[in-house]
């Protein structure tokens, strides 16, 4: 497998948290933060976006000062596998939407998205994150325990691994 860029953005740590997860069992990653620049990101042929979703789904500060960047770069060749971090009691009408504009940005460029999950188990009301009853990545609610998370990104990674060649 090609090294991993994993590029994330954080305000308050939970997506921080999730990104450890991933990071740590994937192994052979090269972890970002956006707050520092996306310029690495053309070297990567395996790339995982991470955002939280704030108010009404709106990517994190970091992400949002980006966005015009990530979807001006070419991504032919490259695959994608894209995660949201939210928070379903309070923003369950909006549900990790982060996802969508990371879709927007990349699918018209030529990335192949992987790692899309069932949304069952999860308790939302609406979110555009979603196609054919499937979230575009991993859905991680800010709920969880570490123990869930880990549950959550060991099945997301059994998908997107093998996509990751």
């Amino acid at each position: 497998m090609k090294t991993v860029g994993i590029f994330y953005g954080t305000t308050g740590g939970k997506t921080q948290e999730v990104i450890d997860i991933v990071a740590a069992k994937l192994g052979d990653v090269k972890v970002i933060d956006v707050a520092n620049g996306i310029g690495e990101l053309s070297s990567f042929d395996n790339i995982i976006l991470a955002s939280p979703t704030y108010g009404m789904g709106d990517l994190q500060d970091d992400w949002a000062g980006c966005i015009d960047e990530l979807a001006g770069m070419d991504f032919s060749g490259k695959v994608v596998a894209l995660i949201g971090v939210g928070d379903s009691a309070i923003f369950g009408g909006n549900y990790v939407e982060a996802m969508k504009h990371f879709y927007d940005a990349v699918s018209p460029k030529g990335a192949k998205i992987v790692g899309a999950m069932s949304t069952d188990g999860y308790s939302f009301e609406a979110s555009e994150a979603v196609i054919d009853d499937k979230f575009m990545g991993l859905a991680i609610d800010a709920s969880f325990d570490e123990g869930e998370m880990t549950e959550k990104v060991e099945e997301w990674l059994a998908k997107i691994k093998p996509e990751f060649v």
